[in-house]
């Protein structure tokens, strides 16, 4: 790979990345019994596809073509799994649990692209702000699934 089109591949993981969290929070979404716990997955679903929006923009200022789609197919890779396959039907805090897991492949890929030095100062900032997010998310998923396996109300968004 050359040194020119490190930062550009980097960038394009991270929409990847993001699409694929995307799905996979809209996946749990669909077979969630609790409309808050519904409503929470579905805002940050939105709010990954706003974050690969972002991260359009900066790779398109680099010069190079934006990632249109996740990793290989969607959520099969980088964390996320097939929740529709694999966890349907079962309880709410079983998806939470499949959720953190995902994101936590998302944590990993930000955490890599952060690390890896390659990205410009724009795209650095935004993935920085980014993984805040990300790490917001995986605590408030974290609280989540503790109430949901103790059968109290999920946490209001």
């Amino acid at each position: 790979m050359s040194t020119r089109n490190r930062p550009q591949k980097r960038v394009n993981d991270l929409i990847s990345t993001c699409m694929d969290s995307n799905e996979g929070f809209l996946k749990a979404a669909k077979g969630i019994h609790d409309d808050e716990l519904r409503e929470t997955l579905t805002r940050i679903a939105n709010r990954r596809a706003e974050m690969a929006d972002e991260l359009r923009r900066s790779a398109e200022g680099l010069g190079g073509q934006p990632a249109q789609r996740g990793h290989g197919g969607g959520v099969l890779r980088g964390g996320w799994v097939d929740l529709e396959q694999r966890i349907r039907p079962k309880d709410d805090a079983t998806f939470v649990a499949e959720c953190r897991r995902g994101e936590n492949g998302t944590l990993t890929h930000y955490r890599d692209a952060l690390d890896s030095g390659v990205l410009p100062e724009d795209a650095r900032g935004i993935a920085a702000r980014h993984l805040a997010e990300i790490e917001q998310t995986l605590e408030e998923l974290r609280l989540i699934e503790e109430r949901a396996k103790t059968g109290t109300q999920a946490l209001r968004a």
